[in-house]
């Protein structure tokens, strides 16, 4: 399954946050992750929560913008969410750094059955 997100989506969702845009690049990549189909739904959300988590590509509202359409994404797919364990994992891979997909990608599958 592929998630069916664009650029103007994240932008729409994080100006709902306060924020604006001051990179993209990192959002480009991942943009072309998620529109890869061999990739599963978990990889392609850990590398859009890596591209807004880690390089901080709006001015404010990172996390919250990759929590809300984590959630989003989720409750589109019937998937079972652990609200707080969810928040939980977008504040540590933010406060770490943490870059690894596969490790984004398991804190992600912790949350989100």
């Amino acid at each position: 399954m592929c998630m069916n997100i664009g650029k103007d989506d994240l932008l729409r969702i994080n100006k709902g946050f306060g924020g604006n845009i001051r990179s993209s690049s990192s959002i480009d990549f991942a943009l072309e992750k998620v529109n890869n189909p061999r990739l599963g739904f978990y990889k392609q959300l850990a590398y859009l929560w890596r591209a807004v988590l880690v390089d901080h590509p709006f001015s404010d509202g990172n996390k919250r913008t990759a929590v809300f359409f984590a959630y989003a994404f989720s409750k589109e797919s019937n998937k079972c969410i652990d609200r707080d364990l969810l928040i939980y994992q977008a504040i540590s891979i933010a406060r770490k750094n943490l870059t690894n997909i596969r490790q984004i990608e398991r804190r992600i599958k912790n949350a989100i059955g």
